[in-house]
């Protein structure tokens, strides 16, 4: 019987199979994103104990994207923003399989959502070091208080978490209780700002909400020469230069990391 990674992976490639012939009939450019690109390399699919799927547009292409899936994704697939899911608490956006949910372990409220894959808009960063180190320095404030308005939903106690970073979540804790965020403005910052970043004119890119932060920069001609990977049955499109990518983002990319830290995110299937 196969586990909850393998029956997500299933699910998951099939959402990417729905989202690439979107992307094809109407001629958007996309790429693999992430633990997506690195699983592509180095495994020719998913990595083993992964279970999501990280996929990137140009902004122009991201916003296209947005508008065209609310009319070509049908049951079970359905595209789920922070604009019109009141529950969906990221700032990219999800397609997700509304037949299956899972149950966050590692978050507090154990809380369910869809099956999903993560679709990241990929924007731009101005042109000179100053003008550049502005933007970002304001991003960077405006995503730490968008993450604080939603600080009630992080386990500070999860087993897996550092206690350095235990420490600083109690810290937190007490500017959270004191102020509140809202979420909707922070969100809508960020939004904005992203969006006033005319990637023609820029020559860095960047996934801004990605896990890696400034890991996530690079010049723009790297995401401007795109190839086909192997994917489990499927091809999918990524930066030619991937030793440029996976360097920056994971350092010695090539050897898996030891056992002990191949684990899953923690979590539960429920069937709808």
């Amino acid at each position: 019987m196969e586990n909850a990674t393998e029956f997500l992976q299933k699910k998951e490639l099939d959402m990417v199979k729905e989202f690439l012939r979107i992307c094809e009939k109407h001629d958007l450019r996309y790429f693999m994103a992430g633990g997506t690109f690195l699983g592509a390399v180095r495994h020719k699919g998913f990595i083993p104990w992964d279970d999501d799927v990280d996929l990137g547009m140009y902004r122009r292409d991201y916003d296209r994207f947005l508008e065209i899936a609310k009319k070509e994704l049908s049951y079970p697939y359905k595209l789920q923003t922070y604009r019109n899911c009141e529950d969906h608490h990221y700032y990219f956006s999800h397609i997700v399989d509304v037949r299956y949910k899972v149950r966050r372990m590692g978050s507090l409220d154990k809380r369910e959502e869809y099956v999903w894959i993560d679709i990241f808009p990929y924007d731009g960063l101005p042109k000179g070091r100053l003008k550049s180190s502005v933007v970002y320095a304001r991003l960077l404030f405006y995503r730490f208080c968008y993450h604080m308005a939603y600080f009630d939903k992080i386990n500070i106690a999860r087993s897996d978490r550092p206690a350095w970073q235990k420490g600083i979540l109690q810290i937190l804790k007490i500017s959270y209780t004191l102020l509140r965020f809202d979420k909707n403005k922070w969100r809508d910052k960020i939004d904005r700002l992203l969006k006033k970043q005319d990637l023609q004119k820029c020559d860095k890119i960047m996934s801004f909400m990605g896990v890696k932060l400034h890991k996530e920069i690079f010049p723009k001609k790297v995401y401007e020469d795109l190839v086909e990977y192997q994917f489990e049955d499927v091809l999918m499109k990524g930066p030619v230069d991937y030793e440029r990518v996976l360097g920056q983002m994971y350092g010695d990319y090539r050897n898996p990391p030891p056992i002990e830290k191949r684990v899953s995110h923690p979590m539960e299937i429920v069937e709808c």
